[in-house]
């Protein structure tokens, strides 16, 4: 994944190699992986009434890590020239939701009132909409306009 940041600051271009981003998103993946890791431990351990402000701010994490992996994969995939490989991106940000619904799933009924059922349906949510966008990515990756089909404009 390559990130391109233009206006960054001020008009400067953020520009990071590929190494540097592959570091980031690495991180990012196992920062998310800990927050569904923590919060299904929490599930088996937790008294849903003598607890409830410790497992209501885990579900606060998990949605905060759900909502900005989502915005991070839309900006890298907006950057990524390569529709395949943005695609990728998404099919990364599906499988992070699907993590975390699997977990959500045995959690909700439990935890009706911390807000489980409720990450649980803004789960979905975000994963639809990122399986849409990396349905539309590999739809434009097998349509693309072969160099020289067309005279190029001067």
């Amino acid at each position: 994944m390559h990130l391109r940041l233009d206006g960054f600051c001020s008009g400067e271009t953020f520009c990071s190699d590929e190494n540097g981003m592959t570091a980031i998103a690495e991180t990012l993946s196992k920062v998310n992986e800990c927050q569904v890791a923590a919060l299904k431990k929490a599930g088996t351990e937790l008294d849903p009434e003598k607890n409830r402000a410790e497992f209501t701010s885990l579900i606060h994490n998990v949605q905060a890590a759900v909502v900005h992996t989502y915005q991070m994969s839309a900006f890298a995939s907006v950057q990524e020239p390569d529709p395949k490989k943005a695609a990728m991106i998404w099919k990364e940000m599906m499988d992070y939701c699907e993590s975390a619904l699997t977990v959500l799933k045995d959690l909700k009924d439990k935890y009706f009132c911390c807000g489980a059922p409720e990450l649980y349906d803004l789960v979905l949510d975000y994963r639809g909409e990122a399986q849409k966008r990396y349905y539309q990515n590999l739809q434009d990756s097998e349509c693309q306009i072969p160099p020289g089909l067309f005279p190029e404009m001067n």
